[in-house]
């Protein structure tokens, strides 16, 4: 009896929390616009307060036209470690967008050694990132944080138009009662984020900002090469619930940096040597022998 009430008890304390954070994101939102005729659109964003200046003279913004990337294979150290766990939920219409926030430890992702924690998932309806100019109907951000350094990655998916997407299916019928009852947030208990990540061994990465003011630079973006499905009712009660606007940034100049699509090792290939764990020290004592020997199970 007394466990239960000592969780009971973390619970209220958390979703408190949570709620007294959901209030500073509704209030901020509020203050900018994607409507460029509200003087509050994107490309006044800078100008609105000093904190936001990033938004106009950042050279790091994002999102971005996916176009000219860097091809490689993907090394270890690059992939995108995920350790995520069922956690308590909080679903919040914050104005310009819905946000899915997790109460608790709902897990983490591992890239280039460092550990960040999964905050909150949204959808921004058109996607912001574009691949070679087209924009997707739907785009998920997966907002994950560094504890220690504040610094912030984020999981990016695209969607067309199809089947409906399995994971925002399981929000249905609380997106419903938000666009029913005009509330700003409602509990759908615990969901299991471990799909937003997905297994996909093909994706882009760069280094970019928040696509919101205040627009922070420095973001680790993780953009899913994989184009996945949702149906046109799902992206319609999205917008439905923020009165059917849409909130998608325009892309931003790239600049001088690069952006990479990592993808699969494929067989044989050389480069796939030199990124797996254990590496085959024979390519560099014995490179004959290993060649032939490459050779031999290859045209076997």
């Amino acid at each position: 009896m007394r466990s239960k009430f000592i969780v009971g008890l973390i619970v209220c304390i958390l979703i408190l929390h949570a709620q007294t954070n959901q209030a500073q994101e509704l209030a901020e939102q509020e203050e900018y616009s994607y409507d460029e005729s509200s003087g509050r659109g994107p490309s006044q964003w800078g100008k609105l307060k000093p904190e936001w200046e990033l938004c106009k003279k950042g050279k790091m913004q994002s999102p971005v036209d996916l176009r000219n990337v860097k091809v490689e294979t993907v090394p270890d150290s690059e992939q995108v470690y995920a350790q995520h766990q069922p956690s308590f939920t909080t679903l919040v219409n914050r104005g310009h967008d819905i946000a899915l926030e997790w109460i608790g430890d709902a897990g983490s992702i591992e890239i280039n050694g460092m550990e960040y924690r999964l905050q909150q998932v949204h959808w921004h309806a058109p996607s912001e990132h574009t691949v070679y100019g087209m924009r997707y109907e739907l785009e998920r951000h997966a907002v994950h944080v560094n504890v220690e350094t504040d610094e912030i990655a984020v999981i990016s998916v695209l969607y067309k138009i199809g089947r409906k997407d399995p994971f925002l299916n399981q929000l249905r019928r609380y997106l419903k009662a938000m666009v029913e009852t005009n509330i700003n947030e409602t509990y759908p208990g615990i969901i299991d984020p471990s799909d937003i990540t997905g297994d996909e061994e093909s994706f882009y990465r760069y280094s970019g900002s928040l696509t919101t003011p205040p627009c922070t630079e420095g973001v680790t973006w993780t953009v899913q090469n994989k184009i996945r499905t949702v149906s046109r009712r799902q992206v319609d009660l999205l917008l439905d619930a923020v009165h059917g606007n849409e909130n998608a940034r325009p892309v931003q100049a790239i600049n001088k940096r690069k952006i990479y699509l990592y993808v699969p090792c494929q067989g044989n290939d050389w480069t796939c040597v030199f990124s797996r764990k254990k590496m085959d020290w024979s390519v560099i004592f014995y490179p004959l022998e290993y060649l032939q020997r490459k050779l031999f199970y290859t045209s076997s």
